[in-house]
């Protein structure tokens, strides 16, 4: 039996990428269902594809098939490019099928509150980062990616569930916490001067799910993750609470780890 929900966001896909995890996010919106689905940038690596770092497979397509069949069969997915499918964005307003794409969104929640849909790539302006700093950093972490992928696949073969290696690491490095904290602070700042109770992003593949205070009132916080390392995707319950779902599958294990925020 599938879950259904009210809205549904995931982020950071990268399809073309060979990190890409498209299997496990089919097999995810097999058994999670929603009246609306949010697919928040880099849904595709159109950077990998066009520098030929990239790879299709089966598994690929055949996600693409069931976001089509989605498509046709709930009220409405919309679609925000990130900066990894940013060509895309010059299709903002238009419709790809019955697939609405959008610069951002504002999603009014069931119980009036209204959270701001974006990828989240912009707020990076706003951070200082060290440019030498940020190249290693980046250059590792992918190098994690593949050191995952071959940790995964013999946790695999003994009905283990995934394990993120690179998440262990981003959580104890120094430099890699601090930037994140700084995005967290800019995207709530952001939504708190448009008016929101709340933003949904993606970008920086750190699933989160909190509270925020900017001063004032407490801004909700929730991040999308990815589906290349967290495999998570935030969902509106139909009583407007958010959750962040952990989607962790082996061939014989599927669990759901959630976390939940009142509306």
């Amino acid at each position: 039996m599938s879950n259904r929900y009210r809205a549904l966001w995931v982020s950071d896909v990268h399809l073309g990428s060979r990190d890409s995890e498209p299997h496990r996010l089919a097999d995810f919106l097999a058994q999670n269902r929603a009246d609306k689905v949010y697919l928040v940038g880099d849904i595709f690596d159109m950077y990998a594809l066009s520098k030929g770092r990239g790879t299709w497979c089966q598994a690929s397509s055949l996600l693409l098939g069931m976001l089509s069949e989605l498509s046709n069969l709930i009220p409405e997915v919309i679609y925000i490019p990130g900066n990894h499918d940013a060509p895309m964005r010059s299709w903002a307003g238009k419709r790809l099928g019955n697939i609405r794409i959008e610069r951002d969104w504002v999603h009014t929640a069931a119980g009036g509150k209204r959270y701001w849909v974006t990828h989240g790539d912009q707020f990076e302006h706003h951070i200082k980062i060290n440019p030498v700093s940020y190249h290693i950093g980046d250059r590792s972490y992918y190098l994690m990616l593949r050191l995952n992928r071959w940790i995964n696949y013999w946790r695999s073969r003994f009905n283990k569930p995934w394990w993120s290696l690179a998440s262990q690491i981003k959580n104890r490095v120094g430099t890699a916490r601090q930037m994140m904290s700084d995005f967290e602070r800019v995207a709530v700042a952001a939504a708190d001067a448009r008016g929101m109770d709340g933003i949904i992003c993606g970008h920086i593949h750190r699933p989160a799910l909190r509270s925020k205070n900017n001063g004032g009132s407490p801004v909700i916080y929730a991040n999308c993750g990815d589906w290349v390392d967290s495999m998570s995707a935030i969902v509106e319950q139909q009583n407007g609470n958010l959750e962040l779902l952990h989607w962790y599958q082996t061939p014989k294990i599927a669990s759901i780890m959630t976390e939940v925020v009142a509306a």
